[in-house]
């Protein structure tokens, strides 16, 4: 599939649907708007991951979470050289007495919650998947680049739910699922190649 940009994105979803009307052609940015929110709810694989710093500032236990965050893939306390931090219920967090636990953290409300409210600033280095933004106003992604299928499929399924065609809709649903899977399973793959498998020591 020889396509790397938006534009050509749009063309090839028309020649594949064999459909040139403009009930397809003037739709063909929502059908891909729709297929994007499905993909990024979905895609997590190294080639998404970007690094940031958090600062929770002091007298206050959270911070705004990046603009195109969509999961975590890491998190370390920078002040207290925490080895891993982990998740936990929010309502775990505000059950905690003081000063509450140092290694733990939450999510609510596009914010990131640390277990305790700190005296002085703490920062918190991360990694994180990231949204690229829209197809339509990046023109491209690294995600077309390397795995057109997923947004062709995608755009398809969304354009044969608009056309009232459920059999081609599911046909290019399965083929959608397929592409995520063969990208999540050659990403995994890729990341652990040339390396021997370390298991961690306790104690």
């Amino acid at each position: 599939m020889a396509f790397t940009s938006y534009a050509e994105l749009a063309t090839a979803i028309a020649d594949w649907a064999s459909r040139n009307d403009t009930k397809v052609t003037g739709n063909v940015s929502n059908f891909v708007a729709l297929a994007e929110e499905k993909i990024w709810q979905r895609v997590r694989v190294s080639w998404g991951i970007t690094r940031a710093v958090l600062t929770v500032p002091a007298a206050q236990n959270w911070v705004a979470l990046p603009e195109d965050w969509l999961a975590f893939k890491r998190i370390r306390n920078t002040n207290l050289l925490m080895p891993r931090m982990d998740y936990a219920p929010m309502d775990y967090l505000e059950d905690l007495p003081a000063p509450g636990l140092p290694e733990v953290y939450s999510i609510e409300g596009g914010r990131f919650y640390w277990g305790q409210t700190p005296d002085v600033d703490q920062t918190f280095d991360i990694a994180y998947y990231a949204h690229p933004g829209g197809l339509e106003d990046m023109t491209t992604t690294w995600l077309l680049e390397r795995a057109p299928s997923i947004y062709l499929y995608g755009a398809l399924v969304e354009l044969f739910m608009y056309a009232k065609n459920p059999a081609k809709a599911a046909e290019y649903g399965t083929l959608f699922d397929k592409a995520i899977e063969e990208l999540d399973s050659s990403d995994r793959a890729a990341v652990i190649s040339g390396s021997q498998l370390r298991m961690r020591r306790h104690g």
